[in-house]
């Protein structure tokens, strides 16, 4: 979250209004990666995977960023991750998103 604490220089409420720029974009697409169909053509979730880890990034949510990078780039070259390794990204959205919405209280 220091990306946010820089870009807010200490002000509370342009904090909140970062906060709320990247929950805009990270709570829908865990709700996409969580109604994606891993059975199926996952380049949709390899998309999904692409555009969340920059946002992560972003945030300095290091392990969820290298976890998307390794899943997205095996997606790339024509493998599949399974249900468990979605799940895994589910969780680490979810519990960034938590903390994010912490923030905002």
């Amino acid at each position: 979250m220091e990306i946010i604490e820089r870009l807010s220089a200490g002000d509370p409420e342009k904090k909140k209004y970062y906060i709320r720029l990247f929950l805009d974009t990270l709570e829908p697409e865990l709700e996409n990666l969580r109604g994606a169909d891993i059975a199926s053509n996952q380049e949709p979730i390899r998309a999904i995977l692409h555009k969340l880890k920059s946002q992560v990034q972003t945030i300095g949510a290091r392990e969820a960023h290298a976890i998307m990078a390794q899943h997205e780039q095996r997606i790339k070259e024509g493998g599949q991750i399974d249900q468990a390794q979605l799940d895994e990204v589910c969780r680490l959205l979810s519990e960034l998103i938590d903390n994010m919405q912490e923030q905002l209280k």
